[in-house]
């Protein structure tokens, strides 16, 4: 197994993914003017975790409707677009496509970036002060230099090679599609999500399972009681268990910070599968093609 802890592992990341993820804090656009309230965000693709951390709602009458347009929308992003644009309400596009407002490269990290741009732009500039602290903190013992031994991404990595990830965090579940997005595009590995009802999904869903040799490993993000049930369910039902609990701090910064882990992790994985952990280039034809 490759060694995660020596420079020629790292020769797989052929893009510099690494120095993005190093330099993630404070990166993005800021915006250039005010953007009258009420404020509503719809989000897409890269966009989608964003809208939902910032606590926005998904539609306004009036004010300003941030549409952030992060690719694989089929058209809908752009059709929302023209239906709310009044009078009324100013539709402000954030994205990756030609004619936007407000322009992102597209990165696997991007959802950091559109968060970011949400909280300057809607004056929760304190809280994005959190969110930053809580990554910063989290970088101190993520980066390569960072050796197994002093390293939770590199050591949950290790966990996950030839598992399949069962994603399950209670205390805010849309944190479990995001962390399969960044297990599908930076680790190159399937994750999976329980459906709402996780902890029967669990009991009934896995039964048996686990004597056939199914090599999933579950990740249980946060704590409280929901996690400690999970736990007790699954121990039997998977071949591993990890918890991850979450930092101190608001829900929102518990969120980006365990976010931010688990891009770490997935750069780990891929590297320990010797594959590139950037975009691959199917997913540029993609974008082009939607």
């Amino acid at each position: 197994m490759r060694d995660l802890d020596r420079e020629e592992t790292y020769l797989s990341d052929r893009r510099g993914l690494a120095l993005e993820l190093r330099d993630l804090v404070g990166s993005g656009p800021v915006p250039t003017r005010s953007y009258p309230a009420p404020h509503a965000a719809l989000g897409y693709g890269e966009g989608h975790f964003a809208a939902r951390l910032s606590g926005l709602p998904d539609w306004t009458e009036e004010g300003t409707l941030f549409v952030l347009e992060g690719g694989y929308d089929l058209g809908e992003a752009a059709a929302l677009s023209l239906l709310a644009e009044t009078e009324r309400v100013q539709v402000v596009k954030v994205g990756l496509r030609p004619g936007v407002e407000v322009y992102l490269s597209p990165s696997p990290l991007n959802p950091y970036r559109y968060l970011r741009f949400l909280l300057l732009a809607t004056g929760q500039e304190e809280a994005l002060s959190e969110v930053d602290r809580a990554l910063l903190e989290e970088r101190k013992r993520l980066t390569p230099e960072i050796p197994l031994e002093e390293n939770p991404a590199k050591f949950l990595a290790y966990t996950l090679v030839e598992r399949i990830p069962l994603l399950y965090a209670p205390f805010y579940r849309p944190l479990e599609e995001a962390a399969q997005s960044l297990f599908a595009r930076i680790g190159k590995s399937l994750a999976l999500t329980p459906p709402h009802s996780a902890l029967e999904f669990f009991l009934t869903g896995l039964e048996a399972r686990h004597e056939q040799g199914d090599p999933l490993a579950a990740l249980l993000l946060g704590e409280g009681e929901a996690v400690r049930l999970a736990k007790e369910i699954l121990e039997t039902r998977v071949d591993a268990i990890a918890e991850v609990p979450a930092p101190t701090g608001s829900r929102l910064a518990q969120a980006l910070a365990l976010w931010y882990r688990l891009a770490w992790t997935a750069y780990y994985l891929a590297l320990l599968y010797g594959v590139d952990p950037s975009d691959p280039e199917v997913l540029e034809r993609l974008r082009e093609a939607t």
